[in-house]
């Protein structure tokens, strides 16, 4: 048809598989929902993102107990999600010194 040879045609077929699945690739992830619960930064430390934290994912912070988590989360229900980092303040249980020590393992997205 082409007068192709047979490398020639082996790496049409390869880079239309590779295409193909660039393609897949590309759909799935346009259709799946992200995974932002956490992130890694660069310290190898994860950060919890505040806004979708279940209850198990704030007792993985040391200075948050169960109390504390459950307020967090109460807080987020009632007031809706979190806009800032600083609302963790308006949290019974979160002032100060334990604010300025956790503040750095969450994100708000």
């Amino acid at each position: 048809m082409f007068n192709l040879t047979r490398q020639e045609r082996q790496v049409i077929i390869f880079l239309s598989c590779a295409a193909l699945i660039g393609l897949g690739v590309n759909y799935l992830k346009k259709i799946s929902p992200p995974f932002k619960t956490f992130i890694r930064c660069d310290n190898h430390l994860y950060r919890i993102n505040l806004n979708q934290a279940t209850e198990t994912d704030l007792l993985s912070v040391q200075l948050i107990s169960l109390k504390l988590a459950r307020s967090i989360i109460a807080y987020r229900n009632s007031q809706g999600q979190f806009s800032s980092l600083e609302q963790l303040k308006e949290v019974k249980g979160i002032r100060g010194s334990r604010y300025e020590k956790i503040k750095e393992l969450f994100f708000i997205e």
